[in-house]
């Protein structure tokens, strides 16, 4: 946990020194809700979503976005963790984090200003989920009372935007049982991610 708190720090710092400029949104700060879809439904509900993204221009109307989304899920489920030859039950921290990059191409609805576009979006990056082990398990050391799911992510969205204001919605793959053999092959990958959007 320790690293990812340290690469969210240097990704807000490098943020804050970055040069403004009116030729385009540099700054996304997104709020909205994770719908976890398919077999993924069954380790939680869906969930308020936070996200703080920065923008460089590639070329012309092609964009890269560095940042990161977390979520808390809501109601998750009880999951369970070889150990061993053991079977524990791990319960969620509440905290998941998405950090990455994703490629943005903005197409105007207008020739005349920008205040109205879609953005057509692509990403890719880590995905993180949270567990720790019931408090009254004892390991040899602490290596295994907290369980991070860690995995990379692809996904595919849109964006629609008017002046300083935007809704999205975007389809993540996250194989959370391809890295790691200490979980069910079947805990989920798919999610929905859908709110609105501020830029500056």
């Amino acid at each position: 946990m320790k690293n990812i708190y340290f690469l969210i720090v240097v990704l807000v710092s490098g943020f804050s020194f970055a040069q403004n400029t009116n030729d385009y949104e540099r700054v996304y700060v997104e709020a909205g809700f994770v719908q976890p879809i398919g077999k993924l439904a069954n380790q939680f509900d869906m969930s308020p979503s936070f996200g703080f993204w920065f923008r460089n221009r590639l070329v012309k109307t092609d964009f890269i976005d560095f940042g990161f989304n977390f979520f808390i899920p809501k109601n998750p489920a009880i999951v369970n963790v070889n150990y061993q030859d053991s079977i524990i039950q791990y319960k969620s921290k509440h905290f998941g984090i998405n950090i990455g990059s994703r490629f943005a191409k903005v197409i105007p609805m207008s020739l005349k200003n920008n205040n109205c576009n879609v953005e057509w979006n692509s990403g890719i990056g880590i995905a993180i989920n949270v567990y720790k082990a019931p408090e009254e398990i004892h390991f040899e050391g602490d290596e295994h009372s907290e369980e991070v799911f860690s995995t990379f992510y692809i996904s595919q969205g849109i964006k629609f935007n008017y002046k300083n204001i935007g809704l999205q919605c975007h389809y993540q793959f996250s194989p959370y049982g391809l890295f790691n053999q200490r979980i069910d092959n079947d805990y989920g990958s798919q999610s929905l991610m859908f709110g609105i959007v501020y830029r500056q």
